[in-house]
């Protein structure tokens, strides 16, 4: 009787220890908080065409983004009426850089960057700007003083961050003043990706 007692006692506490594992939740990420390995990583490439060559060391080119969803209050022109909430990469003198306006945000890292003739391209992943239903975008050029040379034509687009693409955004030509054809934009691309 002893014998067949034994048995069972282990098995029930295997059976306790088991449901305790599995309540507790032990098995965690390796990578912490975030998406599991089987969630989909979603990216937003941006490709910026200009007439002439891409000149860092001239001028600034942004790429500015309103993840809050209101299309109301876009991105426009005007640097100094971007709010807070408002993300920016900026390319100057060979280098990108990524953040968040607001006063002492950090920069954040682009997933891909380069730039090369009349193109710039950056990949950003959604996550890092908070995986938003839609995104506004506008693209300008500036002088070093941050005095505009160009921009998009209709101010700023919208693109929904579901699988896709938006139709190239093509700008007007020679409206870029002082700034001559390397800062005059011709078309901007966008295209939510899958890495």
């Amino acid at each position: 009787m002893s014998n067949s007692k034994i048995p069972k006692a282990i098995f029930s506490r295997l059976i306790i220890f088991s449901i305790i594992l599995l309540v507790s939740g032990c098995a965690r990420w390796p990578d912490g908080p975030g998406p599991g390995p089987d969630e989909t990583k979603y990216q937003l490439e941006i490709t910026v065409e200009v007439k002439g060559e891409i000149n860092t060391d001239e001028g600034i080119y942004y790429i500015v983004l309103d993840a809050d969803s209101e299309s109301i209050d876009g991105p426009v022109a005007d640097i100094n009426f971007w709010d807070d909430d408002y993300y920016y990469i900026k390319l100057e003198n060979d280098f990108f850089y990524f953040a968040q306006k607001e006063a002492g945000s950090p920069e954040i890292q682009l997933v891909d960057s380069l730039y090369s003739g009349n193109k710039l391209q950056v990949t950003i992943a959604l996550s890092d700007l908070g995986n938003p239903n839609s995104l506004d975008i506008n693209v300008l050029t500036t002088d070093s003083d941050n005095n505009i040379y160009d921009s998009l034509d209709n101010s700023y687009f919208t693109i929904n961050t579901n699988l896709g693409s938006k139709p190239p955004i093509n700008d007007q030509e020679g409206d870029s003043g002082d700034g001559g054809v390397d800062f005059d934009i011709v078309k901007v691309t966008a295209q939510i990706t899958i890495p």
